[in-house]
């Protein structure tokens, strides 16, 4: 009888510790939880802390643009239309671009904590935010038209070609944004070695996140 009441006095002593451990540890993780608040303040403020500017740089494009003109001139051309000869200039520019977003955009409510305790962020539109082309790596080709002279139709086309050239690079690297996924990808994964660190010193663990980048896409970067 009495190892009886020995072993219940054990098990209700293990009994209620287990219960004292447990509503301590309850309080502790209540306590080290972070709140969608902190999470919100976080995110923002460290993004802001990154960007003086407001646009935030999430990744770099090398791209080349290559441009043809073509300027044909005529000897009385409401007469005899006598063809004095074409001048072409071809360039080949190589740029590179760098690309983001506008950090003033983004709304606290854009940010997310989720019941898994996944952080989701959904992002503003990517933009170009500079295009620098590489002028020392540029290729010009220039043919100047039997009856022209380099001096004038020559420089005349071949600077309207590197012209066309520069504006070509920009509309290349906003359509590479719009039509392809991997700038999107770039940018999930700079912004969770960015706000990592940031949410751990905040009280969480392992963030994970979850990006929304456009209207249907969302990115998940692993840990």
């Amino acid at each position: 009888m009495r190892r009886f009441f020995q072993r219940l006095v054990v098990r209700i002593a293990a009994a209620v510790l287990l219960v004292v451990i447990g509503g301590m540890l309850t309080v502790w993780l209540f306590n080290q939880r972070v709140t969608e608040t902190e999470v919100r303040q976080t995110v923002i403020t460290t993004l802001q802390a990154e960007t003086p500017a407001s646009f935030l740089v999430t990744g770099v494009l090398d791209i080349t643009a290559t441009t043809t003109v073509e300027n044909t001139k005529y000897l009385f051309p409401d007469l005899l239309r006598l063809d004095l000869g074409t001048t072409r200039a071809r360039v080949r520019l190589p740029g590179r671009v760098a690309y983001g977003f506008d950090v003033s955009v983004l709304r606290p409510e854009d940010i997310v904590l989720g019941e898994d305790g996944v952080v989701e962020v959904a992002l503003p539109d990517l933009r170009v935010f500079s295009v620098e082309p590489e002028l020392e790596a540029m290729e010009i080709e220039t043919d100047v038209g039997w009856a022209r002279t380099h001096a004038r139709s020559g420089q005349r086309t071949t600077q309207r070609a590197m012209e066309v050239a520069q504006r070509a690079l920009r509309e290349q690297a906003e359509k590479h944004l719009q039509n392809t996924t991997q700038p999107r990808i770039n940018t999930a994964e700079a912004l969770q070695r960015m706000l990592t660190p940031a949410l751990q010193a905040a009280g969480m663990d392992e963030p994970q996140f979850r990006f929304r980048v456009g209207p249907h896409l969302v990115m998940e970067p692993e840990g």
